[in-house]
């Protein structure tokens, strides 16, 4: 009598565990897997590191880490990326109405100047030439402080 092979797999129709006859080899390769998966776990928490022999400097400090620490979320930078915006807002708002629309459409509204040229019936280049201008202007208003 031929031995069978059965693995107990997970169904996601039904959602629930159920027997499924297999052949030998794909028994041996799905159990060979698991194997390797617990021999690989096995392996890893042998050799890791234990966290307590990372810990180092002034007062136990964790300053091994520090490749670990978000520096764009330090409230010194959130504050300044703050201050910077409202300046180039009130800076934006010093710009005439069609400045502004200019700076929004390309800058905020992400449009190429081809498509905003053609929106308004001119050539691309003039609306480079503008978006310079404005650019130097703006530069001016946030040199000097708004």
């Amino acid at each position: 009598m031929e031995k069978t092979y059965e693995l107990n797999v997970f169904n996601t129709v039904t959602g629930e565990y159920e027997k499924v006859s297999v052949s030998k080899e794909v028994f041996q390769a799905y159990m060979r897997t698991g194997w390797n998966i617990k021999d690989n776990d096995k392996s890893f928490y042998d050799h890791e590191i234990q966290f307590s022999v990372l810990i180092g400097g002034e007062e136990g400090s964790y300053e091994n880490f520090s490749v670990f620490v978000d520096s764009s979320a330090n409230p010194e930078v959130i504050f300044s990326k703050r201050d910077q915006e409202r300046t180039l807002r009130k800076a934006i708002s010093e710009l005439t109405s069609q400045e502004r629309e200019l700076i929004i459409a390309l800058f905020y509204e992400r449009k190429t100047e081809q498509s905003y040229a053609e929106h308004l019936g001119v050539k691309q280049q003039t609306i480079h030439k503008k978006k310079k201008r404005i650019l130097i202007k703006l530069k001016n208003f946030l040199l000097d402080g708004c």
